[in-house]
């Protein structure tokens, strides 16, 4: 009687619904119902553990995500939109917490400390803290509070904008912060400033338009290369004390200020010219900072440590530490690559063609591609046919990217006071690797990336 209902069931579902199955096992007898089964629940689980979520919230494009680290377990996602809104999101709940509308496109997001600092197309850094009537605590991972808390606006300051680059603020010693950015005049230049976070009126410019290009240029071979400027300042990134600083001509420079303030030019590197710098972003695994281009290459920079003592040098000189110009390369299967995360392992780009791509460290091996198309978001493994979008594509254009490392299991499961559904759920995030692409509909698609 059992292998006769089998044999029924196989019929039925072959005959009637052969449009949605192509498969069907011929089970005789129980141990084969047994085996089946215990393989419907393995490839279920599979399933459920590698099925993205999307985050909705934002009606138009999501410009900057930002992963927010801090003593606190919860998994927090900061995003920015076009409209100039920011949303933090409780990663657990899949739920927004705080905001602050600013008044243009959010151009970038940056974490200092327990500082957010949000850079916006209306011309003004702001800095923002948490409300302190609210912690980001895991007792309030799952507030059903339809009203947001709106982040503590504590300090703003006027910032060149007009070709949608970063600014970068460092944190030198109590409430002393410094600041690198567009000159606000001439997006060729930098300034740098310095604050006091306390002081309103504390801000003062320690430097006004530095232009390296007469520096850079002699160190060059000019029978290789032929230019008559960097071009534009296209990216900042803070690393190990460092301001790396990505320009229009493909050059990538770390820079630094003495106590003198001095300005010292510690490493220069060629890598992606003529093609502009599109992305800076910090290898940790690597230990190094990656950047990106047009072209089907990822550009791989480290400075020296040291920085030279010169005692005849006057105040506000510019000193080259290191007059060798470098062009460290990973080359990818893809290009046009718009950003780049390296953790766990793995390097993950998004390019202008609207996927997402994970590479081992060695940028060779395709692993995964992510794309998203109107309506559904397929997860293809297949490493070929990385052609240019044609003109009739539904694939969504994606507008920002980050990913989340995993970490240290142990602190989850030492948590007391939290139910263990919750306890579940932070265990299960902190031990994948998570990419969260932010795409021009307003969406923010999370996937796990981890192999």
């Amino acid at each position: 009687m059992f292998e006769i209902f089998w044999y029924i069931l196989y019929f039925v579902n072959i005959s009637t619904f052969n449009t949605r199955f192509t498969y069907f096992p011929i089970i005789k007898t129980t141990d084969d119902f047994n085996l089946w089964t215990k393989n419907q629940k393995k490839n279920k689980q599979t399933a459920t553990r590698k099925m993205p979520f999307t985050l909705r919230h934002h009606k138009v494009a999501v410009t900057s995500l930002l992963n927010w680290c801090s003593e606190d377990i919860l998994p927090t996602l900061i995003s920015g939109d076009e409209d100039g809104t920011i949303l933090v999101w409780n990663l657990l709940n899949r739920k927004p917490f705080y905001r602050y509308k600013c008044n243009g496109q959010i151009i970038s997001l940056q974490q200092v400390n327990d500082l957010l600092v949000a850079l916006c197309k209306d011309h003004t850094l702001r800095i923002f803290t948490f409300p302190l009537s609210v912690t980001l605590s895991i007792n309030n991972t799952f507030s059903t509070s339809h009203n947001l808390a709106e982040l503590n606006l504590i300090y703003e300051i006027p910032v060149n904008t007009l070709n949608f680059a970063n600014a970068a603020v460092q944190h030198i010693n109590g409430d002393i912060y410094m600041l690198w950015c567009c000159n606000t005049q001439d997006s060729e230049t930098i300034d740098v400033y310095q604050f006091n976070i306390q002081e309103k009126t504390s801000l003062r410019r320690l430097h006004k338009a530095i232009a390296l290009y007469e520096h850079i240029s002699k160190m060059v071979d000019p029978s290789v290369m032929k230019f008559d400027k960097l071009g534009t300042v296209m990216k900042f990134l803070l690393y190990e004390d460092r301001i790396y600083i990505g320009f229009e001509s493909g050059f990538v420079v770390a820079v630094s200020l003495s106590d003198d303030l001095s300005l010292h030019v510690s490493y220069v590197s060629s890598a992606h010219y003529p093609e502009p710098v599109l992305d800076l972003s910090v290898g940790h695994d690597l230990k190094m900072v990656l950047s990106s281009s047009t072209t089907s290459s990822l550009g791989l920079h480290k400075a020296k440590s040291k920085l030279k003592h010169q005692h005849d040098t006057a105040e506000g000189d510019i000193i080259i530490d290191d007059s060798e110009v470098y062009s460290n390369l990973i080359k990818l299967p893809t290009k046009k690559v718009a950003h780049i995360q390296q953790m766990d392992n793995i390097i993950v780009v998004s390019t202008w063609y609207g996927t997402t791509e994970i590479f081992d460290t060695t940028g060779r091996d395709t692993l995964t591609i992510i794309r998203k198309e109107r309506g559904q978001v397929p997860v293809d493994d297949n490493p070929y046919g990385n052609a240019s979008l044609p003109k009739d594509s539904t694939r969504v254009k994606i507008s920002s990217m980050i990913c989340i490392s995993k970490t240290n299991t142990n602190e989850v499961s030492s948590i007391k006071d939290v139910t263990e559904g919750i306890k579940r759920r932070l265990l299960r995030f902190s031990n994948q690797t998570w990419c969260l692409v932010g795409y021009e509909d307003g969406s923010i698609v999370v996937k796990e990336i981890g192999h």
